[in-house]
Protein backbone atom coordinates (compact mmCIF):
# COMPACT_ATOMS: atom_id res chain seq x y z
CA UNK A 1 0.00 0.00 0.00
CA UNK A 2 1.66 3.50 -1.22
CA UNK A 3 1.03 7.20 0.65
CA UNK A 4 0.42 9.15 -2.60
CA UNK A 5 0.20 13.11 -2.62
CA UNK A 6 -2.66 14.23 -4.88
CA UNK A 7 -4.62 17.44 -6.43
CA UNK A 8 -7.86 17.07 -6.72
CA UNK A 9 -9.28 18.03 -9.82
CA UNK A 10 -12.62 15.84 -10.30
CA UNK A 11 -15.76 15.32 -8.04
CA UNK A 12 -18.78 14.06 -9.33
CA UNK A 13 -22.18 14.29 -7.73
CA UNK A 14 -22.95 11.03 -5.53
CA UNK A 15 -24.61 8.00 -6.64
CA UNK A 16 -26.55 5.37 -4.51
CA UNK A 17 -24.50 2.42 -3.56
CA UNK A 18 -25.99 -0.63 -1.44
CA UNK A 19 -22.61 -1.50 -0.45
CA UNK A 20 -20.46 1.79 -0.02
CA UNK A 21 -23.67 3.99 1.06
CA UNK A 22 -22.89 6.59 -1.64
CA UNK A 23 -20.07 7.17 -4.02
CA UNK A 24 -18.23 10.27 -5.44
CA UNK A 25 -16.11 10.02 -8.25
CA UNK A 26 -13.52 11.43 -7.44
CA UNK A 27 -9.63 11.95 -9.33
CA UNK A 28 -6.77 14.03 -9.52
CA UNK A 29 -3.10 13.97 -10.54
CA UNK A 30 0.02 13.05 -8.16
CA UNK A 31 3.02 15.27 -7.56
CA UNK A 32 4.64 12.92 -9.68
CA UNK A 33 2.21 13.92 -12.81
CA UNK A 34 0.32 10.76 -12.57
CA UNK A 35 -3.37 10.28 -12.88
CA UNK A 36 -5.70 8.71 -10.00
CA UNK A 37 -9.22 7.61 -9.99
CA UNK A 38 -10.38 7.55 -6.14
CA UNK A 39 -12.98 4.54 -5.95
CA UNK A 40 -14.99 3.63 -3.32
CA UNK A 41 -14.85 7.51 -1.88
CA UNK A 42 -18.36 7.90 0.24
CA UNK A 43 -17.06 12.05 0.52
CA UNK A 44 -19.98 12.77 2.53
CA UNK A 45 -19.44 10.41 5.42
CA UNK A 46 -15.62 11.15 5.84
CA UNK A 47 -15.12 12.48 8.78
CA UNK A 48 -15.64 16.54 8.56
CA UNK A 49 -12.11 17.49 8.29
CA UNK A 50 -11.47 14.65 5.93
CA UNK A 51 -14.13 15.76 3.05
CA UNK A 52 -11.89 17.78 0.78
CA UNK A 53 -12.99 19.76 -1.92
CA UNK A 54 -11.84 20.44 -5.81
CA UNK A 55 -8.54 22.00 -5.86
CA UNK A 56 -7.53 20.73 -2.38
CA UNK A 57 -4.00 18.83 -2.18
CA UNK A 58 -4.51 15.77 -0.04
CA UNK A 59 -1.85 12.56 1.18
CA UNK A 60 -3.37 9.00 1.49
CA UNK A 61 -2.90 5.34 1.36
CA UNK A 62 -3.97 3.25 -1.84
CA UNK A 63 -4.11 0.27 -2.89
CA UNK A 64 -4.04 -1.34 -6.52
CA UNK A 65 -8.02 -0.94 -7.99
CA UNK A 66 -9.99 -3.88 -9.10
CA UNK A 67 -12.09 -2.73 -11.90
CA UNK A 68 -8.72 -3.13 -14.58
CA UNK A 69 -8.76 0.34 -15.23
CA UNK A 70 -5.15 1.34 -15.02
CA UNK A 71 -5.70 4.98 -13.06
CA UNK A 72 -8.28 3.47 -9.96
CA UNK A 73 -6.88 2.80 -7.11
CA UNK A 74 -8.91 1.80 -3.83
CA UNK A 75 -8.21 4.31 -0.89
CA UNK A 76 -7.87 3.90 2.51
CA UNK A 77 -10.84 6.54 3.62
CA UNK A 78 -9.48 7.10 7.53
CA UNK A 79 -5.88 7.84 5.95
CA UNK A 80 -7.16 10.81 3.76
CA UNK A 81 -5.25 14.23 5.27
CA UNK A 82 -5.95 17.61 3.43
CA UNK A 83 -2.58 19.56 2.88
CA UNK A 84 -4.44 22.61 1.65
CA UNK A 85 -6.28 24.11 -0.98
CA UNK A 86 -4.18 25.39 -4.28
CA UNK A 87 -5.06 28.82 -5.39
CA UNK A 88 -2.86 29.83 -7.55
CA UNK A 89 -3.75 29.24 -11.27
CA UNK A 90 -0.36 29.21 -12.07
CA UNK A 91 0.56 26.08 -9.90
CA UNK A 92 -2.43 24.38 -10.39
CA UNK A 93 -1.36 24.14 -14.11
CA UNK A 94 1.50 23.06 -13.45
CA UNK A 95 0.07 19.81 -12.43
CA UNK A 96 -2.48 20.05 -14.84
CA UNK A 97 -0.69 21.35 -18.36
CA UNK A 98 1.53 17.71 -18.90
CA UNK A 99 -0.97 15.69 -19.09
CA UNK A 100 -3.59 17.45 -20.91
CA UNK A 101 -4.16 15.82 -24.96
CA UNK A 102 -5.52 17.47 -27.91
CA UNK A 103 -8.53 14.85 -28.38
CA UNK A 104 -10.43 11.89 -26.85
CA UNK A 105 -8.87 9.84 -29.39
CA UNK A 106 -5.53 10.49 -28.23
CA UNK A 107 -6.46 9.41 -24.73
CA UNK A 108 -8.03 6.28 -25.81
CA UNK A 109 -5.00 5.70 -27.50
CA UNK A 110 -2.46 5.95 -25.01
CA UNK A 111 -4.40 3.47 -22.89
CA UNK A 112 -5.98 5.85 -20.23
CA UNK A 113 -9.36 6.24 -18.84
CA UNK A 114 -9.12 9.45 -17.42
CA UNK A 115 -7.61 12.78 -17.99
CA UNK A 116 -7.61 16.21 -18.93
CA UNK A 117 -8.78 16.75 -22.92
CA UNK A 118 -8.19 20.19 -24.74
CA UNK A 119 -11.60 21.30 -26.12
CA UNK A 120 -11.71 23.46 -29.39
CA UNK A 121 -15.06 24.94 -29.13
CA UNK A 122 -18.23 23.58 -26.75
CA UNK A 123 -21.15 23.53 -28.83
CA UNK A 124 -24.10 22.93 -26.47
CA UNK A 125 -25.47 22.83 -22.91
CA UNK A 126 -28.21 20.42 -22.41
CA UNK A 127 -30.52 19.39 -19.77
CA UNK A 128 -32.46 16.22 -19.93
CA UNK A 129 -35.53 16.33 -17.68
CA UNK A 130 -35.75 13.04 -15.88
CA UNK A 131 -38.22 11.42 -12.77
CA UNK A 132 -38.25 13.91 -10.02
CA UNK A 133 -37.67 11.08 -7.28
CA UNK A 134 -35.32 8.40 -6.90
CA UNK A 135 -36.21 4.79 -9.11
CA UNK A 136 -37.64 1.28 -7.18
CA UNK A 137 -34.03 -0.18 -7.21
CA UNK A 138 -32.47 2.74 -5.95
CA UNK A 139 -34.99 3.38 -3.23
CA UNK A 140 -34.52 -0.51 -2.62
CA UNK A 141 -30.89 0.62 -1.80
CA UNK A 142 -30.90 3.53 0.55
CA UNK A 143 -33.73 1.11 2.71
CA UNK A 144 -31.74 -1.65 2.79
CA UNK A 145 -28.77 1.10 4.07
CA UNK A 146 -31.44 2.84 6.28
CA UNK A 147 -31.64 -0.91 8.06
CA UNK A 148 -28.59 -1.72 8.75
CA UNK A 149 -27.34 1.70 9.79
CA UNK A 150 -29.62 3.75 10.70
CA UNK A 151 -27.90 6.69 9.66
CA UNK A 152 -28.05 8.29 6.36
CA UNK A 153 -27.61 11.79 5.04
CA UNK A 154 -30.61 13.32 2.75
CA UNK A 155 -29.40 12.83 -0.96
CA UNK A 156 -31.74 14.91 -2.88
CA UNK A 157 -32.46 13.49 -6.34
CA UNK A 158 -31.54 16.09 -9.05
CA UNK A 159 -34.36 15.60 -11.87
CA UNK A 160 -32.01 16.45 -14.79
CA UNK A 161 -28.99 14.70 -16.92
CA UNK A 162 -26.95 17.41 -18.34
CA UNK A 163 -24.86 17.12 -21.27
CA UNK A 164 -22.30 18.88 -22.90
CA UNK A 165 -21.98 18.91 -26.84
CA UNK A 166 -18.33 19.89 -27.68
CA UNK A 167 -15.60 19.57 -30.45
CA UNK A 168 -11.97 18.45 -29.32
CA UNK A 169 -8.88 19.59 -31.51
CA UNK A 170 -8.96 16.74 -34.04
CA UNK A 171 -12.03 18.27 -34.90
CA UNK A 172 -14.04 15.64 -33.44
CA UNK A 173 -17.41 15.86 -31.99
CA UNK A 174 -19.06 14.42 -28.73
CA UNK A 175 -22.08 14.54 -26.83
CA UNK A 176 -21.14 13.50 -23.24
CA UNK A 177 -23.09 13.29 -20.25
CA UNK A 178 -21.97 16.19 -17.47
CA UNK A 179 -21.63 14.97 -14.42
CA UNK A 180 -19.43 17.02 -12.13
CA UNK A 181 -20.18 18.26 -8.34
CA UNK A 182 -20.77 21.50 -9.22
CA UNK A 183 -23.01 21.62 -12.16
CA UNK A 184 -25.69 19.93 -9.92
CA UNK A 185 -24.68 21.96 -7.03
CA UNK A 186 -24.97 25.17 -8.96
CA UNK A 187 -28.66 23.75 -10.17
CA UNK A 188 -29.40 22.77 -6.11
CA UNK A 189 -28.47 26.42 -5.50
CA UNK A 190 -29.98 28.34 -8.36
CA UNK A 191 -33.25 26.96 -8.56
CA UNK A 192 -34.64 29.78 -6.25
CA UNK A 193 -33.24 32.28 -7.64
CA UNK A 194 -34.78 32.00 -11.31
CA UNK A 195 -37.09 31.30 -12.85
CA UNK A 196 -35.72 28.68 -15.13
CA UNK A 197 -32.36 27.92 -13.87
CA UNK A 198 -31.49 25.84 -16.79
CA UNK A 199 -31.45 29.21 -19.17
CA UNK A 200 -29.38 30.58 -15.91
CA UNK A 201 -26.75 28.07 -16.36
CA UNK A 202 -26.90 27.76 -19.87
CA UNK A 203 -25.63 31.28 -20.03
CA UNK A 204 -22.80 30.86 -17.41
CA UNK A 205 -21.55 28.28 -18.76
CA UNK A 206 -21.51 28.71 -22.17
CA UNK A 207 -21.28 32.48 -21.94
CA UNK A 208 -18.74 32.59 -19.64
CA UNK A 209 -16.98 29.19 -18.25
CA UNK A 210 -16.86 28.22 -21.51
CA UNK A 211 -16.46 31.68 -23.77
CA UNK A 212 -14.60 32.44 -26.52
CA UNK A 213 -11.62 33.77 -24.66
CA UNK A 214 -11.20 31.35 -22.41
CA UNK A 215 -9.10 28.27 -22.78
CA UNK A 216 -10.72 24.95 -21.64
CA UNK A 217 -10.14 21.34 -21.15
CA UNK A 218 -12.95 18.67 -20.19
CA UNK A 219 -11.54 16.17 -17.93
CA UNK A 220 -12.89 12.97 -19.36
CA UNK A 221 -13.59 9.53 -17.66
CA UNK A 222 -14.97 6.39 -19.02
CA UNK A 223 -17.33 3.93 -17.64
CA UNK A 224 -16.01 0.61 -15.56
CA UNK A 225 -18.61 -1.35 -17.20
CA UNK A 226 -18.93 0.25 -20.36
CA UNK A 227 -14.82 1.33 -21.31
CA UNK A 228 -15.84 3.39 -24.68
CA UNK A 229 -18.24 5.92 -23.33
CA UNK A 230 -16.52 8.87 -21.56
CA UNK A 231 -17.83 11.26 -19.82
CA UNK A 232 -17.26 15.05 -18.24
CA UNK A 233 -16.36 14.91 -15.19
CA UNK A 234 -15.13 18.30 -14.34
CA UNK A 235 -13.64 21.02 -16.00
CA UNK A 236 -10.50 22.92 -16.52
CA UNK A 237 -10.64 26.94 -16.95
CA UNK A 238 -7.07 27.87 -16.56
CA UNK A 239 -7.72 31.40 -16.63
CA UNK A 240 -10.35 34.34 -16.03
CA UNK A 241 -11.12 36.46 -19.49
CA UNK A 242 -9.09 39.74 -18.10
CA UNK A 243 -6.02 38.03 -17.15
CA UNK A 244 -3.66 38.03 -20.28
CA UNK A 245 -1.20 35.06 -21.02
CA UNK A 246 0.12 32.82 -23.32
CA UNK A 247 -1.56 30.29 -24.90
CA UNK A 248 -1.51 27.22 -22.55
CA UNK A 249 -2.81 24.20 -25.25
Amino acid sequence: MDVERILVTVRTYPTISTRYTETVCTAGITDAGEWRRLYPVPLRYLEPHQQFGTFNIITLKLKQGQDGRPETRRPENQTVRIEGHLTDPIARHHWIAPTIVESLQELTDRGRSIGPVAVSEVLGFDAEPTHPVWSAAEQEKLRQFDLFSGERKPLEKVPFNFRLRWRDHSGATHDSMFISWEVFETWRSWRGSYDNVVDRMREKWLGDLFGAKRQVAFFMGNQAKRRQVFMVCGTYQPFKKDIPSEPLF
